[in-house]
């Protein structure tokens, strides 16, 4: 840590000013108080309180390595008595010679120059004291702030690492599923199953090329949520329907990247698995009060049971709303005869910012 006097022109004017607000208070009383002439009672002011000033500098260091602790409380008593000894001799012997030998032919001035100095080290054990705390409290603000520093980085890796975890929930099971439909289209129909290798290729690709706790347009999203559909699609053929609606400037507005796919993936797992008859998938969104709203609804099969894992996605989704966005109330679910709806809240990218 650099020394705070010099930290910058602020903290160096504030050091300063204030030993020039105690030399003020120091020719005052000998002025008017005292009586000394203004001569006199500027140099006595200016000799003092500039030299301790100036000691007072290089008393950082003893603060900076002198660090209390259990282990060390002796150690920092002997440093502090021994710079605090060593200080007031130089201050009080230094400032005596001079002042001695400008006005030493003041009677009045010499027998009270002599007779201060008992006085004049009691104060300069009070400025060491003063000036020793307010290194104390600046060490310990440059302390608390690099451990809050710190702590918020730990913070952000961890935030990464859940993130990180909560994706990988969600890829390899449809992964999986994908190459089994590959492997059995090889043998049925080799045209769809090259089809459905390229267009697996091209989502993977996206998905590693994302970072997870990065945000990406939903124009982007919605390119790569179609190329999983048409994925899904060339499983399940006319049973599997799905469209888009993007109202206004949605296209541009930043969604955390890889959120709405497993929310689709839900839809397919829970709507087209487990009902006999076509299921559509649509999607809609639009502006509402700083907040993009996306409504996913598809439909399913009331009386089907539900599939091992169903609101595993969901909940994963929750947890990266709340992570990324520090509330729990982003993201609304509903049933309305055959259909499930899925509706999300996403603020702007700058009110996450203002939060944190």
């Amino acid at each position: 840590m650099n020394h705070p006097v010099f930290h910058n022109l602020r903290s160096a004017v504030s050091y300063f000013g204030m030993w020039v607000l105690i030399m003020g208070a120091h020719f005052f009383i000998f002025y008017f108080q005292y009586k000394f002439p203004f001569i006199v009672s500027l140099s006595d002011s200016f000799i003092f309180n500039g030299f301790f000033s100036l000691l007072g500098i290089p008393l950082w260091y003893v603060v900076r390595y002198s660090v209390p602790s259990g282990k060390t409380r002796v150690n920092l008593l002997v440093n502090h008595l021994a710079s605090l000894t060593l200080i007031i001799v130089i201050w009080v012997s230094a400032g005596y010679s001079l002042l001695n030998g400008l006005f030493g032919t003041y009677a009045a001035y010499k027998d009270f120059l002599s007779s201060s100095v008992p006085y004049r080290i009691v104060s300069g054990l009070f400025y060491y004291l003063l000036t020793g705390l307010a290194y104390y409290l600046v060490l310990y603000n440059s302390n608390l702030q690099e451990k809050l520093k710190e702590e918020a980085r730990l913070n952000e890796l961890l935030k990464e690492s859940e993130l990180n975890m909560l994706r990988s929930q969600i890829n390899p099971h449809f992964l999986f599923n994908s190459l089994n439909s590959i492997s059995s289209l090889t043998i049925s129909d080799p045209g769809k199953a090259r089809e459905m290798v390229i267009k697996l290729s091209d989502f993977l690709r996206y998905s590693v090329s994302t970072s997870t706790t990065g945000f990406n347009s939903l124009e982007k999203e919605m390119t790569n949520i179609q190329r999983y559909l048409e994925i899904e699609k060339v499983r399940f053929g006319n049973k599997l329907e799905f469209g888009f609606k993007l109202n206004g400037n949605c296209k541009d507005h930043k969604i955390p990247a890889m959120l709405l796919q497993p929310l689709f993936e839900n839809a397919i797992k829970h709507g087209v698995y487990e009902s006999t008859e076509q299921v559509r998938i649509d999607m809609e969104c639009r502006f509402e009060n700083d907040c993009l709203l996306i409504d996913i609804v598809n439909d399913f099969e009331p009386g089907a049971g539900a599939r091992k894992g169903a609101g595993v996605g969901l909940k994963n989704i929750r947890e990266r709303l709340r992570l990324m966005y520090k509330s729990d109330t982003l993201m609304k679910t509903s049933v309305s005869g055959n259909k499930f709806h899925v509706s999300l809240c996403l603020p702007e990218i700058k009110s996450i910012e203002n939060k944190t």
